[in-house]
This record gives structure tokens, sequence and C-alpha cells, in this order.
């Protein structure tokens, strides 16, 4: 049996006259119809990585403009940062590195391990671009390797 929406139930029956000739006969039923679909009450999964940010602090370095994010995870699956985030102010959005220290454009950041309750604290730096300026809107991301981003939203200290 199976349900076709806005047509009404389609039935299907599969019989057989004799083994060598299989029969199928197709019926649909338009009439108006109340269909009831229960769902378990309670539904299994395999996990989630729930990342939630919290920016310290924006800043220019005196090369490139970073951000320092802690990074909660509140699920109860584990995930990384992929290394990679962007930094978006002033009109424009520059890519950058992640890792647990401030980085340079020669010296990606790396993958950092976000297993359920824990804490880590990120740098995201641009690759490019000037600094900021203190009190400019500062917005980024964070790539997880799951596939996943964390955004963030701050002011610029300087």
């Amino acid at each position: 049996m199976g349900l076709v929406i806005g047509g009404g139930l389609v039935f299907t029956l599969n019989f057989v006259y004799d083994v060598l000739t299989p029969r199928t006969i197709t019926t649909t039923w338009t009439e108006t119809s109340i269909v009831v679909i229960t769902i378990p009450s309670t539904i299994t999964t395999t996990g989630y990585a729930q990342i939630e940010p919290s920016v310290t602090s924006c800043a220019w370095n005196g090369a490139h403009e970073f951000c320092v994010v802690v990074l909660k995870n509140f699920g109860n699956m584990g995930t990384a940062t992929s290394g990679n985030c962007s930094l978006s102010y002033g009109g424009s959005t520059y890519a950058g590195y992640t890792g647990p220290t401030q980085a340079s454009a020669a010296h990606p950041g790396a993958a950092q391990q976000l297993v359920p309750g824990s804490t880590v604290t990120t740098y995201c730096q641009a690759s490019a671009g000037g600094a900021a300026g203190a009190a400019a809107q500062v917005n980024g991301s964070i790539a997880l390797a799951n596939g996943a981003t964390v955004s963030f939203s701050t002011t610029a200290s300087s």
C-alpha cells in the first residue's frame, strides 16, 4: 500500500494465477480519506555535535587580523575544526586558518578535536587583508571536519 500526495491511496495487489504468469493489479482510491501516521515516541539517532562559539577578542597582530574563539561542544558526538576559517570586515571576506595559536600565512593552522563536553580555544587568522580597525564589525566562520560551519560575530578591539 502506498500514499500519493493529493491523489488518495494507491493499493497494489500482487498475485499469481499459476507459477508462470504473475499478475499485478493497481487500484487507485480517490475518495477523501484521513490518514493517521504514528511516530514512535523515542527516535534513536547516531549522535550529533553541537558547537557554540564565544568570541574572546578580534585584533590586528601587526600582520593579520585574528579572532580568538572559544568553541564548546554540547553534543553527544565529537568533531574537529578543519583548519580553515574566514573573517569578514570592511566589506571584504578573507580566507584564513585556525589553530591553537596564532598561525602565519606560511604556517597554516591545524585541526583541533572537539569531543563531547569539551571546550577548545582556537585562533581564526585572516591570511590577507589589513586591520579591521577599532570598533569595526567582524563576522567569521570556522569550518568543521564534518562539513558544518560555526559562525560568529563581534566588534574588533583594535
